[in-house]
C-alpha cells in the first residue's frame, strides 16, 4: 500500500515535470476504471459481438470433450470389441489393456505437440491461421478415425486429432483471456470448462443409442459427429478476429484498431481498450521476449508456477481416467453395458450442472477460494469413494458408484472451470500463450502417465483396485490443497496491469486481494481527469 502510493507520487511528478500527459494513456487508464465500475449483467448487454466471438472460441473447444468422452466410450461398445478387440474365454470381447493406455495416453502426448507448436506458430504468424489449421487437421483426423480397418490406424486418426485438439486448448484459451472484460472474465475463461462439458454429454446421449446397434455404425456415429462440430467451428475462425493484442505487438496498431471496433459497440471503448493494452505490453516485465526461458526467469517463474499448479490438478485428481475409463469402470463394478452409459449421461449432466455454476458465481467470489474449496472437497470425495470400494457388498458397491458419478459435479464446480480462470489470468500478456503451453504440456504429461498405467491399476487381472482407486488420487489431492493455500493468489477483478505490478512489487499470495497498486490509482485519477469528477470521489473510485 505505501509503496503504491510512493510511486503514484511519483508519477505525479513526472506529470508536473514534462507536462500533460498523453491524452490517449489517460483515455486508455480511464477505460481501466470503467471496467471495474461496471457490473456484472451491465458489462454481459454491453458489447454482444465481443460475447459473439468469444463464443465462436468456446464453441471450437467442445471437439475436446467430445472426442475425450467418445474415446472411452467407442472401447466399451461391443460391436467395436468384437471388430477390433480380441475374445476372451468366456466368449466376449475386450479391447487389450495396452491398446486401451495406448488410444487414450497416446492423444495426450499428441496434445502436448499441439500446444507447443502452436505457442511458436502464433508468435509468428497470429492466432487466427494457426487456429484455422488446427481445425483443417480436426476434420481431416475425423476423417481418418471414420474409414478406419484397424486399431492402428484409429489410434493414428486420434494422433492427429489430438495434435489440433492441443492447439485449440492453447490458443483459445489465451485468445478469450486477451479479450474478455473484466467483469465477466472469470465466466467467459470458465465457459472453456463448460465447453469441454457440452461435447461429453452430446457424447455419451449418443453413446446410450448406438452402442446397442450391431452394425459399425454403432461406434461410427460417435465418430463422424464430430465433424458437425469440426466444421462450424473451421468456418468461424475463418471470419474470426485477430488476437489485437497480437496485433499492437507486432505493431500493427491499426489492424488491433480495427479489429477492437468490431468487437467493441462504442469506438470510444475501442480505443481505450488499444491504449489499455499497449500500456500493459510497455509495462510488464517481459516486453517482446517471448520465449520459454521467459517464462523461468524474474517473477514469470512464480507465475509459471501457478499455472502449472493448478492445470496439474485436473490429471492428478483423476479426471483422465474419469473421462477415458467411464463407462468400463462402470462395468467393472457390476452395472450392465446399458446401464453404465445411461449412468454416463447422468454423470454429464452433473458436470455441466457444476460448470455452469462455478461460471456464475466464479466472477462473484473470486478464483482463490473456488479452487482451493474444490481442491478440499475432491480430496474428500475420493477418500470416501476409495473407502465404499473397499466394502465388498452391495450397499458398498452402490456407495462407490454414487461417488464415481458425483465426482464429475465436484470437480467442474471447484477445481474445472477455475484452472482454466486462473491460468488463463496469471501470465504476463507477452508470454501468455507460451505459459498456457508450458501448463497444458505438463498437464498432459501427467495425463499420459496415467492413461498407461490407470488401465493396470483398476482392471481385472492386474490390480484389480477398481474404485479403491479414489485413494491414489485423493492422497495426491492432500498436496493440491496446501499448493492452494500457499501459491494461488486471488485475480478476480484485477486489470493484467494490476495482475504485472502485483507480481512484479513480490506481493505475498494472501495480499493480492487488499493491495492497491499504482495501475489502480492512476486509472482512478486519469477516469476523474475525463469526467472532471471531485477529488472525494476520485478516492471512493480507488
Amino acid at each position: 500500500m505505501e509503496k503504491a502510493n510512493e510511486e503514484n507520487e511519483h508519477w505525479e511528478e513526472g506529470q508536473t515535470t514534462t507536462g500533460e500527459v498523453n491524452n490517449n494513456e489517460i483515455h486508455g487508464r480511464a477505460i481501466q476504471q470503467q471496467e471495474h465500475n461496471r457490473g456484472y449483467w451491465e458489462t454481459l448487454n454491453n458489447d454482444p459481438w465481443l460475447l459473439f466471438w468469444i463464443g465462436v472460441m468456446l464453441w471450437t473447444l467442445i471437439i475436446r470433450g467430445f472426442e475425450n468422452q467418445s474415446a472411452g466410450s467407442v472401447i466399451s461398445i461391443a460391436e467395436f470389441k468384437r471388430r477390433f478387440g480380441q475374445q476372451e474365454s468366456d466368449g466376449t470381447y475386450f479391447i487389450a489393456t495396452p491398446w486401451q493406455s495406448a488410444l487414450s495416453g497416446g492423444g495426450n502426448a499428441a496434445a502436448i505437440l499441439g500446444a507447443w507448436g502452436s505457442s511458436y506458430l502464433a508468435d509468428i504468424f497470429g492466432t487466427k491461421p494457426v487456429l484455422i489449421a488446427g481445425c483443417a487437421i480436426n476434420i481431416a483426423s475425423v476423417g481418418v478415425e471414420f474409414a478406419t480397418t484397424s486399431i492402428g490406424m484409429f489410434f493414428g486418426g486420434k494422433m492427429m486429432n489430438f495434435v489440433a485438439i492441443g492447439v485449440f486448448l492453447n490458443l483459445c484459451t489465451a485468445y478469450v483471456s486477451d479479450i474478455s472484460p473484466l467483469a465477466i472474465r472469470a465466466s467467459v475463461i470458465g465457459f472453456c470448462n463448460l465447453s469441454q462439458c457440452i461435447g461429453p454429454f452430446i457424447s455419451a446421449i449418443m453413446s446410450y443409442y448406438t452402442s446397442q446397434w450391431d452394425t459399425d455404425w454403432s461406434w461410427k456415429a460417435l465418430v463422424c459427429a464430430q465433424w458437425g462440430f469440426a466444421i462450424i467451428g473451421f468456418v468461424g475462425q475463418i471470419f474470426m478476429p485477430e488476437s489485437p493484442v497480437y496485433l499492437v505487438r507486432v505493431n500493427k496498431v491499426e489492424d488491433a484498431r480495427k479489429v477492437l471496433n468490431r468487437l467493441y459497440s462504442k469506438p470510444t471503448d475501442a480505443e481505450g481498450h488499444l491504449q489499455r493494452i499497449k500500456l500493459t505490453l510497455e509495462e510488464a516485465e517481459t516486453q517482446k521476449r517471448a520465449t520459454y526461458a521467459e517464462c523461468f526467469r524474474g517473477t514469470n517463474l512464480r507465475r509459471t508456477m501457478i499455472a502449472v499448479l493448478v492445470f496439474l490438478a485436473e490429471p492428478m485428481s483423476g479426471l483422465g481416467f474419469v473421462q477415458n475409463y467411464g463407462s468400463l469402470m462402470y462395468q467393472f463394478l457390476g452395472i450392465g453395458d446399458r446401464e453404465s452409459f445411461l449412468i454416463q449421461i447422468g454423470a454429464q449432466i452433473l458436470s455441466i450442472s457444476g460448470a455452469t455454476l462455478s461460471f456464475l458465481i466464479g466472477d462473484f467470489y473470486g478464483r482463490r477460494p473456488m479452487f482451493l474449496g474444490g481442491c478440499i472437497a475432491l480430496t474428500l470425495l475420493l477418500l470416501c469413494m476409495g473407502i465404499a470400494g473397499s466394502v465388498n457388498t452391495t450397499a458398498g458397491i452402490t456407495a462407490a458408484v454414487g461417488f464415481y458419478t458425483m465426482y464429475n459435479f465436484v470437480f467442474n464446480i471447484g477445481v474445472g472451470s477455475n484452472v482454466y480462470a486462473i491460468a488463463g489470468e496469471v501470465p504476463t500478456s507477452v508470454l501468455r500463450t507460451k505459459t498456457l503451453a508450458i501448463s497444458l504440456i505438463v498437464s498432459n504429461a501427467v495425463n499420459t502417465m496415467w492413461s498407461f498405467v490407470a488401465p493396470y491399476m483398476f482392471n481385472p487381472g492386474y490390480g484389480d483396485l477398481k474404485a479403491k482407486i479414489g485413494f491414489v488420487f485423493g492422497g495426491f489431492m492432500l498436496f493440491f490443497i496446501a499448493g492452494a493455500w500457499y501459491l494461488v493468489p486471488e485475480t478476480r477483478m484485477r486489470t493484467y496491469e494490476e495482475l504485472d505490478e502485483l507480481f512484479m512489487n513480490r506481493v505475498p499470495t494472501r495480499e493480492f486481494k487488499k493491495y492497491v497498486t499504482v495501475a489502480e490509482r492512476r486509472a482512478a485519477e486519469a477516469y476523474a481527469t475525463e469526467r472532471k469528477l471531485s477529488a472525494p470521489e476520485v478516492e471512493r473510485e480507488v
